[in-house]
């Protein structure tokens, strides 16, 4: 007589003689959470969840492995309710004394090792569950440069970023930590003609910044490269049959463009305004403006700031002569001299330099600046992802090692000035209700041809060296100053102009932009009424009166 097997389908608390004919498809070790070293319990995942606890890991470590079918019986069915989950099922089968693992060495149905998701579900969905961890199979066609970072728990790890494509073109971005860098780099020739497939398992899935990514989650996702799996063949069959196998397939792509808006702007549903629509808005939320960095506002001490090593998050109060991050908790301080020499004598100068490194504060960008699209000027406040994407350099890198101009800040942030971009910025209540002068940017483009497709239908005029405008809106038509030279223009409109031209400059350049953009020839400027005091506010009413000819 055939034996019965239970469906795990059909699991519940009810009972604990269970009887299961199983593939494990997914086996990881999850560590102790104070030492790392030590294995807390044995996982494993796919349609079901089993758990080995802590007291029973000796006996079955190393005697379970993936991708082999085994009978399994006797569990004990609990509700974990854990944030993050591999599968549908809501239970999960803990292993007790009791359990029987036999290995099957004649597999009586096929191997089905992935539920996969399609990448074009991901990108066009509104709202994606990232507590459930997903399976997608695709040709790498993409990499970044691996980064070295430092985990939320001041542990040092490595970051690398890949573009998979599958086989209805649909692209998706994928972040990879740890191991799995240094995993996939050997197949990451820059002349590769073969394609190199890969099965993300058990990734977590995320928006952010508006776009969909999917990045690896700890201990429990696992990089499967090129398996010799039947799916995984007739993906690479269907893959060669598109695209030939003497093109190169992977190219060298900058994730973050991400962060600049660049993907955004290119979808061209976006509006980008002139900085005057900006500045009266009475709506919140982020809006796209088009300006040319004129100023930089801040000085020796305020173009950067005090950062936790594991968080953005600024740390300003010290608690006698240590800091604490008041969002992730951690600690940074000073240790004593007989902490180090001790320290020293144990580990080395190299493991004194890494701890040294990690309980120092970190130094971050914080940069205000002024843009000018000649509708009006705006301040605006520049954090360190867009910094460090516009000049290139990291502030805890310059920070010591730039010499500062006369205005205060390092020579690495002049690269900043008189540049042409598109900025996302946030509206907030403040800005609306408070009359707050600074907004904070979201994103930056500093692409040229994407600059000039969204350029408001209004004027953007070119700034000088000045930091000036070389021409003004004169009822509703341009006119170039420097072509000015009709004597029957009326003083009262030149001085509209002027007074026009000189709301929508910096002030403190004004008077020089009268100066130098009007050329016309006047010996002496009170026998006119010109005078430069009377075109401000402070006078008044202004003087109006008529050119006359030389011979009247």
């Amino acid at each position: 007589m055939a034996e019965s097997f239970d469906l795990l389908m059909d699991v519940s608390p009810k009972k604990l003689a269970w009887n299961f004919l199983v593939h494990v498809v997914r086996l990881w070790k999850a560590p102790c959470r104070y030492n790392p070293k030590e294995i807390n319990s044995i996982e494993m995942g796919g349609r079901i969840q089993a758990s080995v606890p802590k007291a029973l890991v000796r006996r079955w470590n190393d005697n379970i492995d993936e991708f082999k079918m085994y009978k399994m019986s006797n569990f004990i069915v609990v509700d974990k309710r854990e944030k993050t989950k591999t599968s549908m099922n809501r239970w999960t089968l803990n292993f007790s004394h009791r359990t029987v693992v036999l290995l099957v060495e004649n597999p009586t149905f096929p191997l089905q090792a992935f539920r996969l998701t399609q990448i074009s579900e991901l990108l066009n969905a509104d709202r994606i569950n990232d507590s459930q961890l997903i399976d997608i199979m695709g040709e790498v066609v993409g990499k970044e440069d691996p980064k070295e970072l430092i985990t939320s728990k001041g542990k040092e790890t490595k970051r690398l970023a890949i573009l998979v494509e599958d086989l209805d073109n649909y692209r998706i971005g994928c972040v990879l930590f740890g191991d799995m860098v240094d995993q996939i780099l050997p197949y990451l020739d820059d002349g590769r003609v073969e394609p190199l497939i890969v099965v993300l398992q058990f990734f977590r899935p995320s928006i952010w910044n508006e776009k969909t990514s999917v990045q690896s989650h700890f201990d429990i996702s696992k990089l499967r490269i090129n398996p010799d799996l039947e799916e995984v063949r007739d993906f690479r069959d269907r893959r060669l049959a598109a695209i030939p196998s003497n093109l190169v397939r992977i190219s060298q792509v900058n994730t973050n463009n991400s962060h600049s808006g660049a993907d955004e702007l290119k979808r061209g549903d976006v509006t980008v305004n002139t900085i005057e629509e900006a500045l009266n808005s009475t709506q919140e939320g982020p809006l796209w403006i088009a300006g040319t960095i004129v100023a930089i506002n801040s000085g020796k001490d305020d173009w950067f700031y005090k950062s936790c090593r594991k968080c953005p998050k600024k740390v300003e109060t010290p608690i006698g002569n240590r800091y604490e991050c008041g969002k992730c908790g951690h600690t940074h301080g000073s240790a004593s001299l007989r902490f180090v020499f001790r320290f020293t004598i144990c580990f080395g100068w190299t493991m004194l330099l890494q701890f040294t490194k990690l309980c120092n504060l970190y130094n971050r960008f914080k940069v205000e600046v002024m843009a000018y699209d000649g509708t009006g000027s705006i301040t605006l406040l520049l954090w360190d992802r867009e910094t460090v994407q516009l000049c290139g350099r990291q502030a805890e890198q310059i920070k010591d090692e730039e010499e500062l101009y006369a205005e205060g800040y390092p020579a690495a942030l002049e690269s900043l000035l008189e540049r042409k971009l598109l900025f996302k910025v946030n509206v907030k209540s403040s800005n609306i209700k408070l009359y707050d002068q600074v907004y904070t940017v979201m994103k930056v483009c500093e692409d040229d041809t994407i600059f000039e497709m969204h350029l408001p239908n209004k004027t953007f005029s070119t700034v000088t060296d000045t930091g000036c405008s070389n021409s003004v809106d004169l009822s509703a038509a341009m006119v170039d100053i420097n072509n000015l030279s009709d004597s029957q223009y009326s003083v009262d409109v030149v001085e509209d102009s002027v007074t026009s031209l000189k709301c929508k400059t910096p002030a403190k350049t004004a008077t020089m932009v009268l100066k130098q953009q009007i050329p016309i020839n006047i010996e002496n400027e009170e026998e006119l009424g010109f005078s430069t005091n009377k075109l401000t506010r402070n006078r008044g009413k202004r003087q109006k009166m008529q050119l006359h000819d030389s011979n009247e």
